[in-house]
């Protein structure tokens, strides 16, 4: 049989990666149905998955939500982001530009960010397209753009986080819905990228 130290070790773990487990999912659902103002400078809508067909079901929940907000605030520019993964047939960005257009959104309104492969590089590179749009569009400006960054529930508190660690000004989440059978699933994996997300700051902080 187990010591009686090694089982109190292995009860003292389970019970810390619990406690871990219920406090991050709970900062999760706590982001989950997050909304930004209206008129904001820029939309960052974050990539997923496409397929040949067009985008895949987390993507297109994005997608409709983007087509609602640009819709409702006509001079909100809009970068859409994530570069061709080794299973796609095509940029994730150009994938939902086409979408956006097809849907009745301007391309002129539309500013493709098509080499990230996540999360992190999709709001690195957007943000140096914004700025660089932002000097062609109001060279004398100095004040500070507003920028939403559009995810799935699930998504959004992990998002915000990333964006908060790279000093985003001015920066809002836009919350969408997700296929409600995978968001356990969804939920679950999060878990394990905030984990990591987490142990890769601490990381930095020791550096």
């Amino acid at each position: 049989m187990f010591p009686d130290i090694l089982k109190k070790g292995i009860a003292i773990i389970f019970a810390g990666c619990l406690a871990s487990f219920l406090i991050i999912e709970g900062l999760i659902i706590s982001q989950m149905h997050v909304a930004s103002p209206d008129n904001l400078d820029y939309l960052i809508v974050l990539g997923a998955q496409v397929y040949k067909n067009g985008p895949s079901p987390v993507l297109k929940f994005r997608l409709d939500k983007a087509y609602e907000y640009l819709s409702v605030n006509p001079e909100t520019r809009c970068i859409v982001t994530g570069g061709q993964g080794s299973n796609e047939p095509f940029t994730e960005a150009s994938c939902m530009a086409d979408y956006l257009v097809k849907r009745g959104i301007d391309s002129g309104r539309i500013i493709l960010e098509d080499k990230s492969t996540t999360t992190a590089q999709n709001l690195t590179n957007s943000m140096k397209l914004i700025s660089a749009d932002t000097i062609n569009h109001a060279p004398d400006s100095n004040t500070t753009n507003t920028i939403g960054i559009l995810t799935n529930d699930f998504h959004m508190f992990r998002a915000m986080q990333i964006a908060r660690a790279q000093k985003i000004p001015n920066a809002y989440g836009i919350s969408c819905g997700s296929t409600k059978v995978y968001l356990p699933n969804n939920m679950f994996r999060e878990y394990f990228a905030e984990i990591k997300f987490l142990l890769k700051q601490l990381t930095k902080h020791f550096q």
